[in-house]
């Protein structure tokens, strides 16, 4: 009897309760957060926040809750004639969301979208949202208590960094993962470059062809880049500046050009890559070139037979280092003769008369003894005025560089492709001829000398005579007076 006293008098109780306060009835209601499940830092997201119940609903009111260090609150928007009847205070906590409708609405609706920015620095890689509400029936005052929904959305993590990067095993030193630039030396030796590159985050992938691989270095500098794409895609680049030592000969100079076996001249210069020579009549050419450094590569590009007009020849040197230098010839090549004479020679200290002849090569000049310190031959005038039409100097100067009796002084003129050449010479002899005047002056003196010795030889001999006779008187003289006495 105890018991059922107790029961009566807990149905009572309950029974009294109802009467007096609000209906709190758990109806068939629910709600829930619809939206992205995965987004990125820095995208802005919209949420919907949706009721649904079996009863008409005329307000909802929420505490909706969210990780505040990854979302970022922009603005609210009510849907379906709902109206926001309360002031939205962000700072901290939950936000208080309160809604009421003047036709109360049964069956599902989206109450408000809510829109939120994902933070670009967001700490985590997740974000969880919840949503605790109630809803009020107005006609009795019924509250339904609704159910915690909640909802996770995934952060694309930004992560693009490496925890190791390596070269050929080792890992680069002074490697940090907020380092992004390395420079490495390496020996000539070295002719791969061996890339390992670890992810710092799993979520992370490399750009295509761009992650850990294997590198063929050229001499000199070479640029690898490791790219590293985030979850949310964005990319980060790791530069490895790697120098590989070069002990190539960078030489690329040649010694000599060599043109049909040095029979078409040509003033090389190693310094000097364009020429301009003229040939006559030439039909075909040799060339030989060769370089300073026996690993250099030489190239020769000449025409097969040589035209009337410009032909051109290249020579290109190569380096062993792979640096080309080019010399280019240019031949014009004439059909007309190359006038290969003198027009004018002049001798200075000579007062005799030189009868040039263009059309004659050689010469005799006999000079007189007192001429011999004064003879000077002046470099020739040349008839032609044609660039590769050339007076050898180097002969002149040595053959007439000391005038004596027999020296003969060579001139010689060419062309530079020794289709022509004239070859002048002077032969100097001293005058050793007898002056017939001379002589005879000579012997008239000589004679003169003669008489004039003749005669005072005798005219001392007619004194001496004299002076004798007169001694041989005063003689006489004395003689005979001492024998009168």
């Amino acid at each position: 009897m105890n018991k059922i006293k107790e029961i009566f008098k807990i149905i009572f109780i309950f029974l009294i309760i109802t009467l007096i306060c609000p209906k709190f009835v758990y109806a068939a209601s629910s709600s829930s957060i619809e939206g992205v499940n995965l987004t990125s830092p820095g995208s802005f997201i919209f949420l919907d926040i949706k009721i649904s119940s079996d009863e008409t609903i005329d307000g909802v009111k929420a505490d909706f809750t969210y990780e505040r260090t990854v979302l970022e609150f922009i603005s609210i928007e009510n849907k379906e004639s709902w109206k926001l009847t309360n002031k939205i205070d962000n700072k901290e906590g939950p936000i208080t969301l309160e809604f009421n409708r003047e036709n109360g609405l049964t069956g599902g609706t989206t109450v408000a979208t809510l829109k939120f920015k994902v933070k670009e620095d967001a700490a985590k890689t997740e974000a969880l949202l919840k949503l605790n509400s109630t809803t009020v029936t107005q006609e009795d005052d019924t509250i339904n208590t609704i159910p915690e929904s909640s909802k996770n959305i995934a952060i694309k993590s930004t992560d693009n960094s490496l925890s190791d990067l390596k070269l050929n095993g080792k890992t680069l030193t002074n490697f940090s993962p907020k380092t992004y630039s390395y420079s490495i030396q390496v020996d000539a030796n070295t002719t791969t470059a061996s890339i390992d590159a670890i992810l710092n985050n799993s979520t992370a992938s490399f750009v295509e062809k761009f992650g850990s691989r294997s590198v063929p270095l050229d001499y000199g500098e070479n640029v690898i880049e490791v790219k590293v794409m985030s979850a949310s895609l964005v990319e980060k680049t790791y530069i490895i500046n790697i120098n590989r030592l070069d002990n190539r000969g960078t030489n690329n100079n040649l010694t000599k050009i060599i043109l049909n076996s040095d029979k078409v001249k040509i003033n090389f210069d190693k310094m000097v890559t364009e020429y301009n020579i003229m040939t006559h009549k030439l039909t075909k050419l040799d060339v030989e070139a060769t370089a300073e450094d026996i690993k250099a590569k030489v190239k020769i590009d000449k025409p097969e037979s040589l035209v009337i007009g410009e032909n051109i020849v290249k020579i290109t040197v190569t380096s062993e280092d792979g640096k080309d230098k080019t010399y280019t010839i240019k031949i014009n090549n004439v059909d007309y003769d190359i006038d290969t004479s003198i027009k004018k020679i002049e001798i200075s200290g000579y007062d005799g008369n030189l009868e040039f002849d263009p059309n004659v090569l050689d010469y005799e000049i006999i000079y007189k003894e007192k001429y011999k310190n004064e003879l000077v031959i002046l470099k020739p005038k040349l008839s032609s005025q044609d660039e590769d039409v050339r007076f050898d100097e180097a002969l002149f100067e040595k053959t007439s560089a000391n005038i004596e009796s027999g020296t003969v002084v060579q001139m010689r003129v060419y062309a530079l492709d020794r289709s022509a050449e004239s070859i002048y010479t002077i032969t100097f002899i001293k005058d050793n001829r007898i002056n017939f005047f001379f002589i005879l002056g000579a012997v008239i003196l000589v004679v003169l000398i003669i008489i004039f010795i003749y005669m005072f030889v005798n005219l001392m001999k007619e004194k001496n005579n004299k002076k004798k006779k007169e001694a041989d008187l005063e003689k006489t003289k004395r003689l005979k007076k001492v024998n009168l006495e």
